[in-house]
């Protein structure tokens, strides 16, 4: 018990919260580990948690790492397999391209795909869902990797195959599902960067057991690039959402639409008229209810950081949030460029959860409570902070809290426990922001009255 003068006693009992609210998040994953079987488990980012099959699935990445004496890794997806176990290793992309770097540098997507009909339409004996990833892949091919739950084993099957380019790095960013309106087939969809969206049906006669189509149905080429300062006009598709039965994908500044139909088409729906700055444009979008139907949620990156609603009868705009004022008041300190939903958000317990991260002008002291990482060419809040969007458009600020010294940095991925009976949140993230570092990945779960409850 603290026995000194008041403003004492007030520092203390701020500590003591501190420590019961790090009490509330317990690290789940701590990058620079080795599993029960003593592989390595690492990664500078962990970038996706997905749920599949009763585990949880996590896709690291070694972006900017600087090797310690595991030697370079290539990209991994871990698995959970309950709420009490430790994370594994469920598969290595250990394949080397000529030098000897490892050919896969992250997971850039993972994703649960689920069908309950084949291509013409027709009902399966049996729906079939699939874990599907795709990496970074520094040979310039788009590939899709499909786990094999009886074995355990990863099939590859490549999309695309573009040429290198050491400005831009190929990828698919985005993978979603929807169940065609007017032919009755369940759909996969993969964005991909920089060709466009393609389209997949379930075909057991095939690797990977998904037949992609050979063209894309939206050609990115097609898609204007206004907007997009900061990546020399390549255009990323970081989304899909679907709403009234409907399907969305944000590509650059914009939002399409799908047009159901044996001859499928994509139309323009949305795009943002005040992009700023911005090297992806909008990410996360999401179908949440709203009145009349469902709307669509969409985070906007960049100097003018904004949470839009989007109506889908007619693509008009509400601002539900201006991002950058609102963690200036909240932290004291104004953003200058911020990051919204970097993959998806999360539909958990009522509520939608979006991940943040920030960059803080040098000009601007750094508050109390505050602390920041130096990345060279700008500053970043290194904690895990985190919105939370309530069933009425209301929303909150939220911090991950540790007992662990290392910066937290990013929130990349929020995920609902998928174990019986386990009502937690698992959190995870880092952004390695252009800046070396090493074994920096992290996953924190916490239960979900302290993932939704009061501001932090």
């Amino acid at each position: 018990m603290c026995r000194w003068p008041a403003l004492v006693v007030a520092l203390c009992l701020l500590l003591l919260a501190t420590a019961a609210r790090a009490a509330d998040f317990q690290q789940s994953y701590i990058a620079g580990q080795a599993d029960a079987a003593g592989r390595f488990m690492g990664g500078t980012e962990m970038r996706l948690l997905v749920a599949h099959g009763g585990r949880l699935y996590a896709g690291n990445g070694y972006w900017e790492d600087q090797p310690g004496p595991e030697g370079a890794q290539g990209a991994q997806i871990l698995v959970l397999d309950g709420p009490n176990a430790a994370w594994r290793v469920d598969h290595q992309f250990d394949e080397r391209k000529g030098n000897g770097r490892p050919r896969d540098l992250a997971v850039g997507a993972l994703f649960e795909a689920n069908f309950a009909t084949d291509a013409r339409g027709a009902p399966l004996p049996r729906p079939v869902s699939l874990l599907i990833a795709s990496n970074w892949d520094l040979t310039g091919a788009n590939r899709v990797f499909t786990r094999d739950d009886t074995t355990g084993s990863w099939t590859t099957t490549t999309l695309a195959q573009n040429q290198f380019d050491p400005n831009f790095l190929p990828q698919i960013r985005s993978f979603g599902s929807h169940r065609d309106r007017v032919t009755g087939v369940d759909l996969v969809f993969a964005g991909e960067d920089p060709r466009g969206i393609f389209s997949g049906t379930y075909d057991p006669s095939v690797t990977g057991w998904i037949r992609w189509s050979a063209a894309p149905e939206l050609d990115l080429s097609l898609v204007p690039a206004e907007g997009i300062s900061g990546r020399n006009g390549y255009l990323r598709v970081p989304s899909f959402a679907e709403a009234n039965g409907r399907l969305y994908a944000t590509v650059g500044q914009h939002v399409y639409e799908r047009v159901d139909g044996a001859a499928p088409q994509w139309r323009l729906l949305y795009t943002n008229q005040r992009p700023g700055h911005s090297e992806t444009g909008l990410r996360g979008l999401t179908g949440v209810p709203g009145p009349g139907g469902d709307v669509l949620l969409a985070a906007i990156e960049g100097n003018i950081s904004r949470v839009v609603r989007i109506d889908p009868r007619g693509g008009s705009e509400t601002t539900e949030l201006d991002v950058d004022d609102f963690l200036g008041r909240s932290w004291g300190m104004r953003p200058n460029y911020t990051i919204v939903a970097y993959n998806d958000m999360a539909k958990i317990g009522g509520s939608v959860l979006m991940g943040v991260m920030a960059f803080i002008p040098r000009t601007v002291p750094v508050a109390a409570g505050h602390t920041l990482v130096d990345v060279g060419y700008g500053q970043v809040e290194s904690g895990g902070w985190y919105l939370v969007r309530d069933s009425g458009g209301r929303y909150m600020l939220h911090r991950v809290t540790t007992d662990s010294a290392r910066p937290l940095v990013a929130v990349r991925t929020i995920a609902a426990s998928p174990f019986p009976g386990d009502s937690a949140v698992y959190f995870a993230g880092y952004d390695a922001n252009k800046a070396p570092v090493h074994n920096t990945a992290w996953i924190v779960r916490a239960s979900l009255a302290t993932a939704l409850g009061s501001v932090r």
